[in-house]
């Protein structure tokens, strides 16, 4: 009998008595088949959807003003919350607070030294904001605006941002790139997440995941290899590179020791691989759609042969790139070039056909390609870069394509924001350019930083004007109010 004296035969008493037994299969069946077929058609776009962050409220005024309530749900949310906040801004979040037992008012004993560790919802005024790239951490502080028994009005605080904590931003203008971060944020996102294992015969290896806004380093491995002079060097050369060869799969697929890949955390510690704290919860090849194996020399071939006697030893005569199929449905790509096993040579395996291939039409998120395009149109006279000389360049109506790090919008500057916001908005809509934002967090928007963050490729030569000599940075108030009269 059910033990919930169900009035009709319910499901736990069909089950018992196998009437449903062989339907409920069929059902399991089902889903599988249903998963499968997703997981095949996105497969074949190539692509990861993700969904983008959480919504919870959001409240907005004719005047510009408004307030937005969200929850990050991923590393990638984070970074956009990071571009998104400013100076003066009014955030709110729940904060610790380490207070004594007599300071309470409940508390009639004022010589009690214990204290109590409470839970607050504060609200700060932004004077100061960290980003902690390690820990995906974002650190506000400011002066607080809540009223609380705990904490005075205008005292400064520090609230800590992290993932799957909400979080409400007070602004007293959204200008149109808040508003299109903002709105950016919230859409599911469609990215390219790629792991590269960059490595050099020298005794030096670095893996790094690039997702869709920043580029992070999981894991790096580095040994000293003495060089072949004289018959005992040669030993102690090979002897090395084994060594450094093992330190590499230990930290991809696990120790030779172990009978499963649950032990790769422990395995890449004892390889002295660096790995951030959320990284040793779960492998860092868990949502990955492509694996690079690039870097100059010999070493990337040697170590994937290596990687495949592991893989075969551990996993039951599986080749590295078949356990990649199976555990990750990740693609393999392999014996590709690069000049260094350095993140800086990162772009140039990103660039290789055979990596966009694979990745497929989500690798325009991750702007391989279009630092290579500026630096070819550079040498023609139809590129060129500097907040003068781009400014130049569009009051002639000359820019085709101009290039921003994110970096710019997260000046102190208001007036330089706001000029830049206008500018990007007056190329868009003028019918014949576009505009791509790079983010910092990948190797191509710091390069373009490193260009002063403003670039454009123009549509004809303007030779005059790129050997001009012109101030940096120009008058941004100025500019700002002839963008104002001509509109």
């Amino acid at each position: 009998k059910c033990p919930k004296k169900c009035p009709k035969k319910c499901d736990r008493q069909r089950w018992a008595k196998g009437e449903r037994r062989g339907s409920r299969t069929t059902l399991v069946d089902n889903r599988e088949r249903e998963r499968e077929r997703e997981r095949e058609t996105e497969r074949e776009r190539g692509i990861q959807a993700s969904r983008g962050m959480k919504l919870i409220h959001e409240k907005f005024e004719r005047d510009g003003k408004g307030s937005v309530k969200c929850t990050p749900e991923s590393e990638d949310d984070m970074w956009d919350l990071y571009n998104l906040l400013k100076l003066d801004d009014i955030v709110h979040a729940t904060a610790t607070r380490k207070v004594k037992a007599s300071e309470m008012e409940s508390s009639s004993n004022l010589r009690d030294t214990s204290s109590k560790v409470i839970k607050l919802n504060l609200g700060v005024k932004t004077t100061n904001i960290d980003w902690d790239p390690d820990l995906s951490l974002i650190r506000v502080s400011g002066q607080n605006q809540t009223v609380s028994e705990y904490v005075k009005q205008g005292a400064m605080h520090t609230l800590e941002l992290t993932t799957h904590k909400a979080v409400t931003i007070e602004k007293n203008e959204w200008d149109g790139e808040d508003v299109r971060r903002f709105r950016k944020a919230f859409e599911p996102n469609v990215q390219a997440t790629i792991a590269a294992m960059l490595i050099s015969d020298v005794g030096e290896c670095r893996i790094a995941l690039c997702g869709g806004t920043r580029t992070t380093v999981v894991a790096k491995i580095e040994r000293s290899i003495p060089k072949k002079k004289g018959v005992g060097a040669v030993v102690g050369h090979e002897k090395q590179l084994g060594k450094f060869y093992d330190d590499i799969c230990n930290a991809v697929l696990g120790s030779s020791n172990a009978s499963s890949s649950s032990s790769s955390a422990g395995a890449a510690a004892a390889a002295k691989t660096t790995l951030s704290t959320d990284e040793k919860k779960k492998h860092f090849l868990e949502n990955c759609n492509c694996f690079v194996i690039a870097g100059p020399g010999f070493g990337k071939e040697n170590v994937l042969q290596k990687l495949n006697e592991r893989a075969q030893k551990l996993y039951s005569g599986k080749t590295f790139e078949s356990w990649l199929k199976s555990s990750f449905d990740c693609a393999l790509v392999k014996n590709i070039r690069a000049s260094s096993a350095h993140v800086g040579a990162l772009l140039e395996a990103l660039k290789d056909p055979s990596t966009r291939k694979a990745v497929g039409a989500a690798a325009e998120t991750l702007d391989a390609d279009v630092l290579e395009q500026l630096y070819a149109e550079i040498e023609k006279f139809k590129a060129l870069y500097g907040p003068s000389h781009v400014l130049r360049a569009f009051r002639e109506g000359a820019i085709k394509t101009l290039l921003l790090s994110d970096d710019v919008f997260r000046t102190k500057d208001p007036v330089e924001r706001k000029l830049w916001t206008k500018v990007r908005e007056e190329v868009e809509s003028s019918g014949f350019g576009d505009t791509r934002v790079l983010s910092t967090g990948h190797t191509s928007g710091e390069r373009l930083k490193q260009l002063t963050g403003v670039a454009a490729i123009l549509r004809f030569p303007m030779e005059e004007l790129i050997e001009s000599d012109l101030p940096n940075p120009p008058d941004y108030k100025k500019w700002l109010e002839e963008l104002s009269v001509d509109d």
